[in-house]
């Protein structure tokens, strides 16, 4: 039917058994208008998990979920309209044969199975004079049917980030519009609310701020974290504290391993090269801090990330569309 070695393009499903081998490449890249400078690193992994049948996506139930790494690059400066890009590649016949596996060892099935690559993808630099520091996260999905596997194939994902800025006017006047109050824009999965306040917003402390930061940062790389309780002479190796919990994961990333977080206190630790690295929330010891009467919004960043995926036989492109603030 085919020749050995012979690739084919554009394919709706791939036999799994004829050409197993899915090659892909994670493709992301950013606009600003003003110019910007960012330190990118991509770490891409294979999901297997089973979610309530109710449901699917980010929200579902997880009722079991294994990951494994497939590849991880870090580029240092990247520039506007440069591409950081990621190549990965993973036999799916030994996918589906480790998803029947798990699933016999559990003695069946209690809803719907997902498969998919995960891109996540942490950004830290400046962009159109702001600050920015943020990961974001993308999926390829992989569908298994009878004797054949299919790759999503969408447009590549637009993420549009906002650079927001602060600014002190005067409360007093008659009509809104001379009012001066807060206007917040929000723009998520192409919906715009236009919300508007008069007087001055409920101010956030530095410790809600912390406290926020590290539940998303906790939540975004959970995929990296291992629950184990560590052995007394761990704690005997020279020590050094990370800032936060995303640097940590950062740290365990570039060394290609886990961290550990101790299943009794709220401590999280990367073991490396004979030292013992750890991050510890202290949010008590974050002052209060006041935030402006007024936030102006303006979007200014898109962000394009895309997957190409190809096997022996094709290639496949995929990717969500999703405009949020």
């Amino acid at each position: 039917m085919f020749s050995e070695g012979m690739t084919l393009t554009d394919r709706p499903v791939y036999f799994t058994w004829v050409s197993p081998e899915l090659n892909g490449t994670f493709h992301t890249s950013y606009d600003a208008s003003d110019g910007g400078q960012l330190d990118q690193t991509v770490s891409l992994s294979l999901v297997i998990r089973e979610v309530d049948e109710r449901g699917q996506g980010e929200g579902a139930t997880v009722h079991w979920e294994t990951s494994e790494q497939l590849a991880s690059e870090t580029v240092d400066s990247v520039a506007p309209g440069e591409s950081v890009t990621v190549p990965f590649s993973r036999n799916m016949s030994a996918v589906e044969t480790d998803q029947e596996r798990i699933q016999e060892e559990l003695g069946g099935t209690a809803g719907e199975t997902e498969v998919f690559v995960r891109a996540t993808v942490r950004s830290a630099g400046t962009v159109n004079g702001e600050t920015v520091d943020e990961t974001s996260q993308y999926r390829l999905p992989v569908t298994f049917e009878e004797s054949t596997y299919s790759v999503s194939n969408d447009e590549p994902t637009v993420d549009r980030h906002g650079s927001s800025h602060s600014e002190t006017v005067d409360e007093t006047g008659g009509s809104m519009g001379s009012v001066g109050g807060p206007l917040l824009l929000v723009v998520s999965l192409g919906l715009l609310i236009g919300l508007v306040t008069i007087g001055k917003p409920e101010p956030l402390t530095a410790q809600e701020r912390a406290e926020l930061e590290y539940e998303r940062d906790r939540e975004t790389f959970d995929e990296w974290i291992s629950t184990i309780k560590l052995p007394p002479d761990a704690f005997e190796l020279p020590q050094a504290e990370a800032a936060s919990l995303a640097e940590l994961v950062d740290l365990a990333i570039d060394t290609d391993t886990r961290v550990i977080e101790d299943p009794d206190e709220r401590v999280y630790y990367v073991h490396h090269d004979g030292y013992l690295y750890s991050y510890r929330p202290t949010f008590g010891e974050f002052a209060a801090s006041e935030r402006s009467a007024t936030d102006h919004t303006v979007t200014e960043t898109p962000e394009t990330d895309s997957f190409e995926a190809s096997t022996e036989e094709g290639t496949e492109s995929s990717d969500d569309t999703t405009d949020h603030q």
